[in-house]
């Protein structure tokens, strides 16, 4: 019966549904628009030919019929070159020397040097990894033609050039889309963040019957998180090959667990605006260290012990994410599972009975107060 009051005070409160239920499908919708294109195609370079030989110029039209490139600019200089970089006209510059031509028929040392705006990890790595295949292509070639030139056969030359050959299999992401990547992660963030904005200030009016409201709140944010799933799969054609209800049971655990640090939130602020306030501050900080942008193992030991201590997220955000695009098994995050289980445990009860200690202050601070009336 609590359960079924604690649903109904939650639909008559219109600002539970927006925050709850409508934010998160909004910022799905939003940020999944960011990432609508697959691939990561027409990056501008600026190509400085100090050669000008029938090889440059081959090197200069094989990234021109790249897709993944175009060129933006020529430069007559370096320093015009690095400009067109540092002005943003391009996220990649090409620089072939003088001379390139003729020492490579005199098999001379040469280079094709490739100078990448790495401010922007995305773009500077896509620009670098394709660039790199294209010239290791064009070098194996010119290797071919130079051994042919000495009278060698083309299949001995072939393999002379190519010494062994590899196989590559992209798994989960053949497509290197990034949003298959990023997405699942930065949805569970704006749940964790609206969750804490509904159920804290939720709390802070109504202090009885915690239990059904966390029950309440927490199925609600992981059924939400579930409906997102669902419009980045059929929406945005990320291709989600796990289960979405383990996705939904382990949300749903994840979400359990910030109820305790939510009590403990609303123990020490008394105002539901630096609440609100406090809580979005969170999301950057819980993301970032959570081992989703940047490997655990390569985390300070020290900083890592603080990390799981003290917010649950490390627990959660990449099983949440390898079980709806890796359709991991779940049996594999048993020590997360543990762990956030444990984390959820111990923080409730700390944040319950400091909650409950507040209540019956303010309770006492109010009876004084009458009495003095």
């Amino acid at each position: 019966m609590k359960l079924i009051n604690e649903i109904i005070k939650f639909f008559k409160q219109p600002k539970n549904i927006v925050i709850l239920i409508l934010g998160p499908l909004f910022f799905t919708l939003l940020l999944g628009g960011v990432y609508m294109k697959d691939y990561l195609n027409d990056i501008p370079i600026v190509v400085l030919d100090m050669d000008n030989s029938s090889t440059s110029r081959m090197i200069i039209k094989e990234f021109e019929n790249n897709d993944r490139y175009y060129i933006s600019s020529r430069a007559d200089s370096f320093e015009k070159l690095k400009y067109a970089i540092d002005g943003k006209e391009a996220y990649m510059g090409i620089y072939i020397p003088k001379d390139f031509n003729k020492d490579i028929k005199k098999q001379k040392s040469s280079s094709v040097a490739l100078i990448i705006d790495e401010s922007n990890i995305t773009i500077g790595n896509t620009a670098l990894s394709s660039a790199s295949q294209i010239l290791a292509t064009i070098n194996a070639g010119i290797n071919i033609k130079i051994l042919q030139a000495k009278g060698i056969d083309p299949k001995t030359s072939y393999d002379l050039a190519k010494i062994f050959n590899f196989q590559s299999r992209v798994l989960y992401d053949a497509k290197y889309t990034y949003k298959g990547y990023v997405m699942p992660g930065m949805i569970l963030v704006f749940v964790q963040q609206l969750f804490l904005s509904a159920f804290i200030p939720a709390i802070m009016d109504d202090r009885e019957n915690i239990f059904s409201k966390s029950i309440v709140y927490s199925t609600i944010a992981s059924l939400t998180y579930v409906m997102c799933a669902l419009i980045l799969k059929y929406v945005l054609n990320i291709n989600f090959t796990g289960s979405f209800l383990y996705a939904f049971l382990y949300v749903m655990l994840f979400i359990l667990s910030l109820v305790g640090p939510g009590m403990l939130i609303a123990v020490l602020f008394k105002d539901k605006l630096k609440v609100t306030q406090f809580t979005m501050l969170l999301s950057m900080p819980t993301f970032l260290t959570a081992g989703y942008v940047w490997p655990i193992d390569q985390t300070p030991v020290v900083l890592l012990y603080i990390i799981r201590m003290i917010w649950p997220l490390i627990y959660a955000v990449a099983p949440v994410r390898d079980i709806l695009v890796k359709s991991t098994p779940v049996s594999i995050f048993t020590k997360d599972i543990i762990c956030l289980i444990s984390f959820g445990c111990i923080w409730a009860f700390v944040g319950y009975n400091l909650f409950k200690r507040r209540l019956n202050d303010n309770r006492g601070d109010m009876s004084e107060q009458q009495e003095t009336i």
